[in-house]
């Protein structure tokens, strides 16, 4: 310590004219290495203290540290100057501690560089070793119990923080942290002694207010509760943090009116964020029950954040739900089509609103905006894709074929290539060119192996084209493994097993498929229908496939197979 200060002292009594200054470097040049050192970094303080000359200070002890890489003072103050770069921050930090474990300010700085780099574990031995050297220092107290939290050791933080209490006497900051933790260990009766002390030393502390009020919720003392809660209000009532606790307690007692009162107040607060407004407000309207009850109200803050942040696609996309939800589809529609046109739009944002178009049936929107996406987001693979997903859907294969082209040679991404040769594989199928549509769908296995997707199409699409059965049936299990829950890949598999005449097994499966898809797909039925009849439960099987027409499958065509089967 006392070499450290005397480091200061000698900057402050460097050379104030030319003429002492050579006569100060010709007499370093006869001194020892080690002072030669203290004065080079004393002129090294100077010049970042006095001078402000960053560099110049940094590469003075840069060069003492490549002299004797243990110079703690030297490392010390190149850790100061890294705090853009933390790795090296912290390296110089450790180095400076351990050449000077008794130097508080070295282990301080070190203790703050491993906080910084999310290093807990090993800072907690060094801010307790800063509370041997120095009991009386306030932070080393807060850090520690900070620390103590963070490692899930709250009781030694509340430990910690009554030893600081009784050293240095009560400190609110402190105060207020230990209630926070007792309310964390369920120390409600100690929480509450502890803020109607804070509040009896600090009546405005409007923190001391919501914490104690926290403490009387939790031991089921709602009226006392709600009682602090107002008095916080009626301290400040601008302070968001008092809104929003106030609004919370009411969400959590069901006092709707009152909470949307203050919710009222915060979403016109400019103070608050607007992804934390959008947060507290899609927790209301994720609740289908309280959204419809509370309708109108929270149109009324939707609408106005809509006009609060009017490119914010979180709030746009709220806002065209909202109206979805009221009926009004051709005017969320246009809404959203206007907002395309924003720089913050993307080409995900085309994709919503195109499945919207498609959804109403407004194709001349649809193709308009297809290609308004793609003149704008011309190398978006997901764009490229969904495109293409619309083009097949129209029959138009050859336009679809090349955007998927475009797409394998823009990305590299293993993940998407896998999707775009999937879908190339399933064009190639509706124009039954199978042998094309197959080498398409083993590049996209090549590319993922998992891609459920594609292993469920290749399975079943080569099993009824005569492939190899139990190649498709491995396919087809896997899948089926992906996607537990897929009706369409169980009904895939029990179809492999059909095949290869194990139709007890393919029966068990049947009943999973159905079972999952709330017996509504008409495939699915059908295809039962013709494993019960291979069973021998024709009249079983006869009413399934009834079923199946019910669903909307082809009746003729249905008839038709019933014919072949029962002729076979």
């Amino acid at each position: 310590m006392l070499g450290y200060i005397s480091t200061l002292i000698l900057a402050l009594f460097l050379p104030l004219t030319t003429t002492f200054g050579a006569t100060h470097l010709e007499h370093r040049d006869s001194v020892p290495a080690h002072q030669r050192r203290s004065y080079r970094h004393s002129e090294a303080v100077q010049r970042l203290t006095i001078h402000r000359d960053t560099v110049s200070a940094r590469r003075m002890w840069e060069e003492l540290v490549v002299e004797d890489s243990t110079y703690a003072p030297a490392l010390y103050y190149m850790s100061l100057l890294n705090h853009k770069h933390r790795g090296e921050a912290l390296d110089y930090a450790r180095r400076a501690y351990v050449a000077d474990t008794m130097n508080k300010w070295y282990a301080s700085n070190y203790g703050t560089q491993l906080i910084t780099t999310r290093h807990y574990a090993e800072a907690l031995p060094i801010y307790r070793h800063l509370l041997r050297l120095d009991n009386k220092e306030i932070s080393t107290y807060h850090a520690l119990a900070l620390l103590y939290g963070v490692q899930d050791m709250p009781y030694s933080a509340i430990a910690i923080l009554d030893s600081a209490e009784i050293r240095l006497g009560r400190n609110p900051y402190l105060a207020s942290l230990k209630q926070d933790l007792l309310l964390e260990t369920r120390q409600f009766e100690k929480a509450i002694r502890e803020g109607e002390m804070l509040i009896a030393e600090a009546p405005y502390n409007v923190d001391a207010h919501i914490t104690l009020a926290k403490a009387y919720e939790a031991q089921g003392r709602d009226s006392l509760a709600d009682i602090t809660l107002n008095k916080a209000f009626r301290i400040d009532t601008t302070d968001i943090n008092v809104i929003a606790e106030i609004a919370d307690y009411y969400n959590r007692h069901g006092d709707t009116h009152n909470m949307l009162n203050m919710e009222e107040r915060l979403f016109v607060d400019e103070r608050l964020t607007v992804d934390e407004k959008m947060r507290r407000l899609e927790q209301y309207t994720a609740r289908s029950e309280f959204y419809r009850e509370h309708f109108f109200r929270l149109g009324a803050i939707i609408a106005r954040m809509a006009v609060d942040y009017p490119t914010n696609r979180r709030v746009i996309e709220a806002y065209a739900v909202h109206m979805l939800a009221a009926g009004n589809d051709n005017d969320a529609l246009e809404y959203l089509r206007r907002h395309l046109d924003d720089d913050t739009a993307t080409a995900d944002d085309f994709i919503s609103v195109m499945e919207l178009e498609k959804m109403m049936g407004r194709e001349d929107a649809m193709r308009e905006d297809i290609n308004k996406a793609l003149s704008r987001f011309s190398e978006d693979t997901n764009l490229l894709l969904y495109t293409a997903y619309l083009r097949m859907s129209d029959g138009e294969y050859d336009e679809a074929v090349k955007m998927l082209q475009r797409g394998i040679k823009i990305t590299k991404e293993p993940t998407k290539r896998s999707l775009i040769y999937g879908l190339m594989g399933d064009i190639y199928h509706e124009q039954g060119r199978d042998k094309a549509a197959f080498k398409r769908y083993k590049l996209a296995l090549k590319e993922d192996p998992d891609n459920s997707s594609v292993l469920n199409n290749y399975a079943y699409f080569s099993a009824t084209t005569g492939g190899d059965l139990a190649e498709a049936e491995a396919m087809a299990r896997r899948a089926t493994e992906l996607d537990k829950g897929n009706a369409t890949f169980i009904d895939t598999y029990a179809w492999v097993l059909h095949l290869q005449g194990r139709n007890v097994e393919a029966k068990a499966l049947m009943r999973q498929a159905l079972s999952k898809d709330g017996r509504r797909d008409s495939d699915l039925l059908a295809h039962y229908g013709d494993i019960l009849w291979a069973l021998g439960e024709k009249f079983m099987a006869e009413t399934y496939w009834q079923k199946a027409v019910e669903c909307g499958y082809d009746a003729e065509l249905l008839k038709q197979h019933i014919e072949e089967l029962k002729t076979r």
